[in-house]
């Protein structure tokens, strides 16, 4: 399975590096970038539907992420590493959490359809 950044990559590859030129150049006031991050948002979920999952079963995991990362980017490398790595590991353990679950879901759809091929491939 692809994984959802390089799917966000090959779908919305120019809002991407837009969204990433705009942080560079702005890395005193990521909220410049405000604009970028938001049409990047709307690309993603509509091109990759595990990330609307994501966004609505880790959405404290997210907000705490995004306030940690306004909070402590113009602090500095290491304040923001500090601070603010706790709160990436716990959205990632989250969004691996909504993944395994997606993906065995569809896999028990999958075998029920391979179930049904059979019972009805019998008859």
């Amino acid at each position: 399975m692809e994984s959802s950044i390089d799917q966000v990559a090959a779908k919305c590859g120019k809002q991407l590096v837009t969204f990433q030129r705009c942080i560079l150049a702005n890395q005193q006031n990521p909220g410049a970038c405000e604009q970028y991050k938001t049409e990047l948002s709307r690309c993603a979920a509509a091109a990759v539907p595990l990330l609307n999952e994501i966004k609505n079963r880790c959405v404290a995991q997210v907000i705490a992420y995004d306030k940690c990362l306004e909070q402590y980017t113009s602090k500095g490398d290491a304040e923001l590493e500090k601070n603010c790595t706790p709160k990436l590991r716990d959205l990632w353990f989250c969004t691996e959490k909504v993944k395994r679950e997606i993906e065995s879901k569809d896999n028990t759809e999958l075998q029920k359809l391979k179930q049904a091929g059979k019972e009805a491939l019998s008859k």
